[in-house]
Formats: structure tokens, sequence, C-alpha cells
């Protein structure tokens, strides 16, 4: 279509079909989820095999979630959602190439979980195919929100969390797209709006850069040796490390 002119040269930098799990929920308990989730996954099943016959050059990436719009998803999980692309391999043949998930991180933290664990089952099944780096803010500390909460969308931050994350994906080569699907506050004027954009950018930027620049090697030896309070001094170290890589850049 006309939006082909847009796309990356790279092919392993093609678009990702990012498939929203917010409308295939449901509100009443009932044996008929059952025939829902079925539907869904016949018709996942019809758009694969379209794009394959459209050249198969797109990426599909499910994107779970707990809830919203509906009290109950039927993909809430990254667990979940590797699930779903397994079976429909195994039950309509379909590859599961250029296939798997996009976690937003606000997604996981939505239930309460940490967003480290579900990253590693991505990777471990090659289902890392597009990402959201946006939170519900929780995890630094300073900014509210959290699980139980509906979708915040805060921006990224610098902490803790992010830089594992860096770490992880840049062990596994990853090096497709990474978005921040956040919301300005309502509050905000146009710069101050713009100025969250920034600000989100930045801090994975330097979470990432602290995460190229900590010593793995040492971080290892200290977890093989329980010696944890030493591995976490290390990686307080590293979070300010990234702390000072934002205000440098932020500044400018």
């Amino acid at each position: 279509g006309p939006l082909r002119k847009a796309w990356h040269p790279d092919p392993s930098k093609y678009p990702t079909i990012v498939i929203w799990n917010g409308s295939f929920g449901y509100d009443l308990a009932s044996v008929g989820i059952s025939y829902m989730y079925h539907n869904l996954k016949e018709s996942m099943v019809k758009l694969c095999k379209y794009e394959e016959k459209l050249g198969g050059n797109l990426y599909f990436a499910l994107e779970p979630k707990p809830n919203e719009g509906h009290p109950v998803l039927l993909i809430p999980t990254v667990a979940s959602a590797l699930v779903f692309w397994n079976k429909l391999e195994k039950e309509f043949n379909i590859s599961c190439e250029k296939k798997g998930v996009n976690k937003e991180f606000g997604h996981t933290e939505m239930i309460g979980l940490d967003h480290i664990y579900d990253t590693v089952e991505e990777i471990d099944n090659n289902a890392l195919v597009h990402m959201h780096l946006n939170s519900q803010g929780y995890n630094d500390g300073i900014i509210l929100g959290g699980p139980g909460k509906y979708d915040i969308d805060h921006g990224t931050r610098v902490n803790g969390i992010n830089i594992a994350i860096a770490g992880l994906i840049q062990e596994t080569g990853f090096n497709r797209w990474k978005g921040h699907d956040m919301q300005t506050r309502p509050y905000d004027n146009e710069k101050q709006g713009i100025d969250r954009v920034i600000r989100s950018i930045l801090s994975w930027e330097a979470c990432a850069q602290a995460a190229r620049e900590l010593d793995q090697k040492q971080l290892m030896k200290y977890l093989i040796q329980r010696e944890t309070a030493r591995a976490e001094d290390m990686m307080r170290e590293t979070l300010i490390n990234a702390q000072q890589y934002f205000n440098q850049m932020y500044k400018g």
C-alpha cells in the first residue's frame, strides 16, 4: 500500500501489526468464553494467511493486557500470548516466525508483576518482536500507580527494572522497534506534553547506556556467590550512572 515507501530498508526492521488485546474480552462469566477464544484463533489464522499471500513481510505481535476495555481480557499475560501462538502453529500450521509479543511494561505492572521475567520468556521463545516501554509508574518509587490501577500510560523513567531489561535485550541482539505508547497528563500544555515525551525517550536511552557499561561478569560473580548485597550495590551505582546520563542528554 501507500505506506510501503515509509518502511525501513532493512527487512529485520519491517513494520509490526500490533494486535491490541483490549477488544478481546468479556464482562460475563459463561461457557461462551471458550467460543470467543476459538473465534479469536480462527480470526488470527485468517489474518496471518491473508498477509502471507501478500508477501509475508510483516511482523505480528499480540499485546497482552489484563483488563480495559473489558473487565477481563482473553490474552492477559505474555505467557497467554506465547501459548496462543504455539496453539496456532500446532492446530492450524501457522508459522511462528516473525510472530510474538508486544509487551507493554505497564500492562504487566497492572497485575502486580514485574516485567523482567516475561521479557525473559519472550526472548527464550524468540517472540520479542516489538516493545512498548511506557509504565504504570510505580516501579521507580516516586510516580504513583501500579497494580490494580487502570492503564495510566506514564512515560519511561530511570529505574533498575528498565536497566535490567535494557541489558537483557542487548544480550539477545534485539534491534527492532521500541515504542513510547504514553499519554501526556490532562493538565499539560503543549510544551509540557512534548517535554514528557522527550524525557521518556532519554530515560530509556540513559538506562540502555548504563546497562552497556555494567560489569556483568562481576555482577554474575556476586550472584553466584550469593553476595546479593554487593550485587545490589552494583545495580544502585548503575542506577546513579543512568540518572547522570539522563541529566547530560536532557541538558544537551
